[in-house]
C-alpha cells in the first residue's frame, strides 16, 4: 500500500490545487503532496488574478493549507481559514510540514491538527483533511488514520460547476427594419450561434428566430442577425438562446478586492460589467474580511486591501450573469462617482440568496382585454364608509406580523371596516402551495399575493398582507400592483430577538442547518428603505402597536 492510497483523489474533480502557505516549509515535500493528490503542479493564491478572473471563482479548486509544525498555528494560518470560507471554497487539505525539524513528533502533529480543525470549525469549515509532509515516509501512515475522500467531504457552500458549453452572449450595438425584415448588429462575446436559432433579449425579453446570420459566427467578433418578425433589441440588452439566458435583475452580490478610497454603506457607486456600465447603490456590507487582523465584519467601512462581500442595488433592471452559471461574464469592476472614474474594486457577481426577477417580468398571458366595471372604487368607498387598501407587513419570522395582522382585523372589523387578512402560512396551503422557499420561490410567492391583494383593494377591502416578503423588488412590484393605495408596515424586530422568541421553532432547526434558505440566516432580508409606517415590536407591547395601527388606519382610510 502507498502513501497516495490514503490521500483523496480530488484531481479528477477539480484540477486546479490553490496553495495557501508552504513559504517555509521543503518545496520538494510540497510538490510530492501534490502528486500525491493525483496534480501535477499547483498555483499559488494571487487575490487579483482571483478577482480579476471570475472563471477562478467558479469553486473548481480544491485549496491546500501547509502549517509549519516548527511555529504552530501563525496569524497567516487563520486568515488562510477565513479566506477559503470566505471565497467559498470547498473543505481543504492540510499539509504539515518541517517535521523532520521536530524529530517527528507525534504529539506536536496532534496539536497542531486539533487546534487548526478547531480554528476550521469556527469560522464555518467541517471535515478537512489533515496530512503530515513528507509523503515518502511509511512510518507516517499510521498517523493519517481513516481519512474521508474529498469526494466525500461536504462542499462548504453548493458546489459551482461550469457549464460545459459556454453560454451565448451577443451584446447589441444597434437595430434597424428595412420594411420587411429587421436586423441587429452586436459583438458575440460568448458563445455561437446559427440561422435557425432562437434568440432572447434581456432585459426587453423578446424572442426572435434569427432568419440569417452575416460575419464570424465566433466569440470576439461583429455580428448581424436578420429576423423575418419585428425583433428590435436596444444597444446594449444581451441576445442569448432561451434555454441559457442570463439573469435579469436590479439587486445582486459582489465579492470583491477593494482597491480605492474608503466607501460604505447606502453610497452611490458606477460599476462596468461585461455588458456595460452602469450604476446602483451599496445597498448592504454582508462581510468585510480585513487582512491586518484577520477578522470578518458585516456592516464594515469598505476600506483598500480589505476582501468584501456586499449587496449592489442598481438603478434599472440589468441582464447579469451568476459566477456558478457563466464565471466568464460574471465579473465587476466598481467606479468611483466623483469623476475620475478611478477604480474601486474588482470582483465578481453571484445571485446567491436572490431570485431572477425575469419571470416576475414576463407576462404570458397575451390574448387578454381588461373589463371595466360599472361599480367603481369611489361607490365602494362611499358604502363602506372607507377605502378599500393594502397594509403590507414585512419583517422577519418571528418579528410579530401575523400576531399583529389578527389583532389588528379584530379591532377593525370592530369599527365596522371591511378587512381580511392574507397570511403567509395560510396563503401557502392553497394559492401558493406548489411554491417553495428557493429566491425564485419566494418571488412568485409575493407577486401572486401581491396580485390578490390588489383585487381585494378593488373591492373596497382593507388587506392586511403578513409575509417576510424579504425581496425589495417584490414588495415593490405588490405596490405597482396597488397603485397608491398600497402602505407598507415595517413590523421591525431585530435578529437577535427573533432567534429568541422563535415561536415556531424554526430558527433553532435554520441554525442546526436544517432548513435551507431561511431569511436573516442563510437568506437575505431587506429591510424597507422608506415605508409608509414602522412598528417596533422590541420597545412596544402587541396592545400598543394595535392601538398605533388602528390610529394610522382611521387619518388614512376613512372618507
Amino acid at each position: 500500500m502507498t502513501v497516495s492510497d490514503h490521500l483523496p483523489d480530488v484531481a479528477t474533480m477539480h484540477p486546479t490545487i490553490l496553495m495557501f502557505g508552504a513559504e517555509t516549509c521543503d518545496p520538494e515535500h510540497v510538490r510530492a503532496g501534490v502528486r500525491a493528490l493525483g496534480a501535477a503542479d499547483f498555483a499559488y493564491f494571487d487575490a487579483m488574478e482571483w478577482f480579476a478572473q471570475p472563471k477562478n471563482a467558479a469553486h473548481t479548486a480544491t485549496p491546500v493549507i501547509v502549517l509549519d509544525s516548527t511555529l504552530g498555528l501563525q496569524p497567516g494560518d487563520r486568515l488562510h481559514a477565513h479566506l477559503i470560507r470566505f471565497l467559498g471554497l470547498r473543505a481543504p487539505v492540510i499539509f504539515v510540514g518541517n517535521l523532520d525539524q521536530i524529530g517527528f513528533e507525534k504529539e506536536q502533529f496532534d496539536l497542531i491538527e486539533e487546534e487548526f480543525v478547531d480554528l476550521l470549525k469556527s469560522v464555518g469549515i467541517s471535515s478537512p483533511s489533515v496530512y503530515p509532509l513528507p509523503f515518502n515516509r511509511p512510518d507516517l501512515i499510521p498517523w493519517q488514520g481513516d481519512r474521508m475522500s474529498c469526494a466525500e467531504l461536504p462542499p462548504i457552500v453548493s458546489d459551482m460547476k461550469p457549464p460545459t458549453k459556454t453560454a451565448l452572449r451577443v451584446l447589441v450595438t444597434s437595430s434597424q427594419s428595412d420594411g420587411d425584415h429587421w436586423t441587429v448588429e452586436g459583438q458575440t462575446l460568448f458563445g455561437s450561434l446559427k440561422p435557425g436559432d432562437t434568440v432572447l433579449s434581456s432585459p426587453s425579453n423578446q424572442v426572435g428566430v434569427v432568419q440569417a446570420l452575416s460575419a464570424p459566427k465566433e466569440e470576439g467578433r461583429a455580428s448581424c442577425l436578420t429576423f423575418d418578425k419585428p425583433f428590435f433589441a436596444e444597444p446594449g440588452e444581451v441576445l442569448s438562446h432561451v434555454d441559457a439566458a442570463p439573469v435579469e435583475t436590479d439587486v445582486f452580490r459582489v465579492k470583491a478586492l477593494w482597491l480605492g478610497q474608503p466607501r460604505s454603506l447606502g453610497e452611490d457607486i458606477k460599476f462596468k460589467t461585461a455588458y456595460g456600465q452602469t450604476s446602483g447603490t451599496i445597498q448592504s456590507v454582508e462581510q468585510v474580511l480585513d487582512l491586518t487582523n484577520n477578522k470578518a465584519a458585516s456592516g464594515a467601512e469598505l476600506t483598500e486591501g480589505t476582501f468584501v462581500e456586499i449587496v449592489i442595488r442598481a438603478n434599472q433592471m440589468l441582464a447579469i450573469d451568476h459566477v456558478a452559471t457563466l464565471p466568464e461574464a460574471a465579473w465587476i469592476k466598481l467606479i468611483s462617482t466623483d469623476g475620475t472614474d478611478a477604480s474601486l474594486a474588482v470582483g465578481h457577481i453571484s445571485m446567491e440568496g436572490y431570485a431572477d426577477q425575469r419571470n416576475q417580468l414576463t407576462p404570458k398571458s397575451l390574448n387578454t382585454t381588461p373589463v371595466h366595471f360599472t361599480v367603481g372604487e369611489r361607490d365602494r368607498a362611499e358604502r363602506n364608509g372607507h377605502e378599500g387598501g393594502v397594509l403590507w407587513f414585512t419583517g422577519l419570522s418571528g418579528s410579530g406580523k401575523s400576531t399583529l395582522a389578527v389583532a389588528l382585523e379584530a379591532r377593525l372589523f370592530e369599527k365596522g371596516y371591511q378587512v381580511f387578512v392574507l397570511d403567509g402560512d395560510n396563503v401557502r396551503q392553497g394559492l401558493t402551495s406548489n411554491l417553495g422557499f428557493s429566491p425564485d420561490d419566494r418571488s412568485e410567492n409575493i407577486r401572486r399575493v401581491g396580485e390578490v391583494a390588489a383585487l381585494f383593494r378593488q373591492a373596497g377591502t382593507i388587506v392586511i398582507s403578513s409575509f417576510i416578503s424579504p425581496y425589495r423588488s417584490d414588495r415593490d412590484r405588490a405596490r405597482h400592483a396597488a397603485y397608491s393605495s398600497f402602505h407598507e408596515v415595517h413590523i421591525k424586530a431585530g435578529i437577535e430577538t427573533c432567534i429568541e422568541r422563535d415561536p415556531k421553532g424554526l430558527y433553532e432547526r435554520a441554525l442546526k442547518g436544517d432548513i435551507p434558505d431561511f431569511t436573516g440566516i442563510s437568506a437575505p432580508y431587506e429591510a424597507p428603505a422608506k415605508p409608509e409606517l414602522v412598528i417596533d415590536t422590541e420597545t412596544l407591547s402587541i396592545e400598543a402597536c394595535v392601538e398605533e395601527l388602528v390610529n394610522y388606519v382611521d387619518r388614512n382610510f376613512r372618507v
